[in-house]
């Protein structure tokens, strides 16, 4: 069922019924970065409190939990207009007039050298672009230390790839569920967000219409990875959990899942370090090919 989406300043909570009007927002104004993608607004609605409205027919995307702030509206229709009533409205609930995750393309068609706002890059949020066939193929001195790992795993173990099926989703709980346990998410903000945002993603596999792909070693999954298409030519990776004794194997699910699953994909998007050091390094030896980058916008105050 689609639904309806109420007038701004009205909101509507994130559910599986809001899937159909926002992808063919999505369709209709693509925007590459990788939060204005249904499966992560929908897995990440609980933690970060998303909430949909429309208003000069654009879709807009609050973020009601934490700080408070709204993502680039998602349409054609007035924007600057809208980012005038959306920095009004922010205003009203006491926070920062902050528009986050706008991505470079937006910038440059609706706010360039538009003396009204203020606008900063959002580094931590960059979006990390690289090519299929590179991660697939692994060729060269650029690759050399991916190729090494994986050629060390497969001299270890006796492992095969799966393509995930609706099956296979109990299987992947429980491998979800030790994997946090062992390192303890509880503990973590972060770490528990994911977990919450997978167990979405795993719930609900065939509504999203999500791809995955596990690893088996000695029958047991050892690794798992959610991604899907995005745009017309990009396949997104949402999650990519493996066991981290098993040194190589997350080389091997990301080689793997590609050659498997984004055959008709030029480009992978890898999303964002979130500014973590070890992940921005883990992204950065992959060799990217481009950054989608996102910048947060202000209304300057007279």
């Amino acid at each position: 069922m689609v639904t309806m989406l109420p007038r701004f300043p009205a909101f509507k909570d994130v559910d599986l019924s809001s899937q159909g009007i926002f992808n063919e927002f999505i369709a209709r104004h693509p925007l590459e970065g990788s939060e204005y993608n249904f499966t992560n607004i929908f897995a990440f609605r609980k933690a970060y409190g998303f909430k949909l409205s429309l208003l000069h027919d654009n879709l807009i995307i609050l973020r009601d939990a934490g700080h408070v702030s709204v993502f680039c509206p998602v349409g054609g229709s007035r924007i600057v207009s809208t980012i005038h009533e959306i920095s009004g409205f922010m205003k009203t609930r006491g926070g920062e007039q902050l528009i986050e995750r706008v991505p470079e393309s937006f910038i440059n068609t609706f706010l360039k050298d538009n003396p009204d706002y203020f606008i900063e890059e959002e580094r931590d949020h960059f979006d990390y672009v690289y090519s299929v066939q590179d991660l697939i193929k692994l060729r060269g001195n650029r690759f050399h230390d991916k190729k090494n790992k994986i050629n060390k795993f497969k001299s270890l173990y006796q492992y095969r790839y799966e393509t995930l099926t609706p099956e296979l989703i109990p299987e992947c709980l429980e491998f979800e569920e030790d994997w946090c346990e062992v390192r303890d998410c509880g503990k973590f903000p972060g770490l528990e967000k994911e977990r919450c945002a997978i167990l979405e993603m795993l719930n609900n596999f065939s509504a999203l219409r999500i791809k995955g792909g596990i690893i088996r070693v000695d029958k047991r999954i050892v690794a798992l990875t959610l991604g899907e298409k995005f745009l017309h030519d990009t396949m997104v990776i949402h999650i990519e959990k493996a066991n981290s004794e098993m040194p190589g194997l997350y080389q091997v699910i990301n080689q793997e899942f590609l050659k498997h699953e984004a055959k008709d994909c030029t480009y992978v998007n890898r999303e964002q370090d979130l500014g973590l050091n070890g992940l921005r390094q883990s992204k950065m030896s992959y060799n990217p090919l481009l950054f989608i980058k996102k910048y947060k916008i202000q209304k300057r105050t007279p």
